[in-house]
């Protein structure tokens, strides 16, 4: 860019030589235009232009606006990314019910949440062969059990079935992590170091033998078997009559067909999530155990309806409390039903009365009108809400389409 001077007549007065015989001499000004390389006038100007920045205030505005438009446009990004979460965890638990229902059409009855004590055998109430916990026989999960219908048939292979999930020679399963049974919305999904004394009070002890030297690993399901109502385990050294209170499709020592499950498949649970993070609100106590997905204890594999799905973290539910449904995704959860179909259920569906009134000697709260003796639930005079009659299988409920 370049600059010319040029005459310009000022714009205020004209002259004219033949009007005015008179002649003064026009006032010169002297201008300059600039002109751009192409040769064009870009200006025409008989002061200088200064250049103006921004003032402090029209920052401060512009830096407004933006943050104004981040704050509306972040909600949104994080709901698009939970959205695609929670689509993953809804395909997981397709696959999880598919394997299971290819698992009751080669089997006849759908896996069990676990068998007592080992390989199907007799349970003792003392120690034998090597195997431990023989007083709480609770084993391998139903997961372990469907690994050949997960595609995962070498990892059934390094199972020994002979031994029980807590005895050391089955370390190597535990340190395995199943994209199928892990919730894209866990915000922890990292194992837990085993060591000889770990989880400390829980089932799914590795003590038998001497613990091998390296470091082992425990990995966690984000998901669990729907037991029913009523999920405080079971196993075969116990009284028939505790039996009889299993009223969903996968707890233990269950051998439930397809058949059983009259209330129809579209209208029972099968799987539903049990997210270790969610749980571990109450309390940490079993951190290294809760949901060990190889262990077929009943508050690590399986999942009850006795409280509300993600149940509030009071004292009055402290104790049951690793028994209920919970996930991450905000309002709810995942379930999948023994027809293979995977719903969302709200937090605020219709669920039995729990007033508070009606709980044991450690002040946990009961369902109103249940009664327990001797270990061994009823529904007494308990109205059963939309969500209890989904997780029974052969309730004979009546349960509206629009309910959940």
């Amino acid at each position: 860019m370049y600059r010319r001077f040029s005459f310009v007549e000022p714009k205020r007065s004209r002259w004219n030589v033949t009007s005015h015989p008179e002649w003064n001499p026009p006032v010169i000004w002297l201008c300059y235009s600039s002109i751009l390389e192409a040769g064009f006038f870009h200006m025409n100007s008989c002061s200088r232009t200064k250049r103006r920045g921004f003032t402090l205030i029209e920052l401060l505005v512009v830096i407004a606006i933006i943050a104004v438009l981040i704050a509306l446009l972040l909600p949104a990004v994080q709901a698009a990314r939970e959205a695609a979460r929670r689509a993953q965890c809804t395909n997981n638990l397709k696959q999880v019910a598919l394997a299971a229902m290819n698992y009751e059409s080669a089997n006849s009855c759908y896996p069990a949440g676990s068998y007592s004590n080992y390989n199907g055998g007799s349970p003792s109430t003392t120690c034998a062969s090597g195997v431990v916990g023989c007083k709480s026989p609770e084993n391998f999960s139903c997961f372990v059990r469907m690994l050949p219908f997960t595609e995962q048939q070498a990892m059934y292979n390094a199972v020994n079935f002979n031994l029980t999930s807590s005895n050391w020679q089955n370390l190597t399963i535990a340190g395995v992590q199943l994209n199928i049974l892990t919730c894209p919305s866990e915000p922890n999904t990292a194992p837990s170091v085993i060591a000889s004394s770990t989880p400390s009070a829980s089932f799914n002890v590795y003590q038998i033998g001497s613990l091998p030297a390296g470091n082992w690993l425990q990995y966690f399901s984000s998901y669990a078997g729907n037991a029913g109502p009523f999920n405080f385990g079971y196993n075969t050294t116990y009284p028939i009559a505790e039996f009889t209170m299993q009223y969903g499709v996968i707890f233990n020592d269950s051998s439930v067909s397809i058949a059983q499950i009259t209330d129809g498949t579209s209208n029972t649970f099968l799987f539903g999530e049990h997210s270790r993070f969610a749980l571990q609100k109450a309390g940490n106590g079993y951190v290294n155990s809760d949901c060990a997905w190889n262990s077929g204890r009943y508050y690590d594999t399986l999942f009850g309806t006795f409280y509300p799905p993600n149940p509030p973290t009071a004292k009055g539910y402290s104790y049951y409390y690793p028994e209920a449904a919970a996930g991450n995704h905000p309002g709810g959860v995942n379930m999948a039903f023994a027809d293979g179909s995977v719903r969302f259920i709200k937090n605020s569906i219709n669920s039995w009365m729990i007033s508070g009134t009606n709980k044991s000697s450690y002040g946990d709260f009961y369902p109103d009108g249940t009664t327990v003796a001797s270990y061994i639930w009823s529904f007494g005079t308990a109205q059963l809400g939309v969500y209890q009659k989904l997780s029974t299988r052969a309730g004979g409920e009546v349960i509206s389409a629009d309910a959940y």
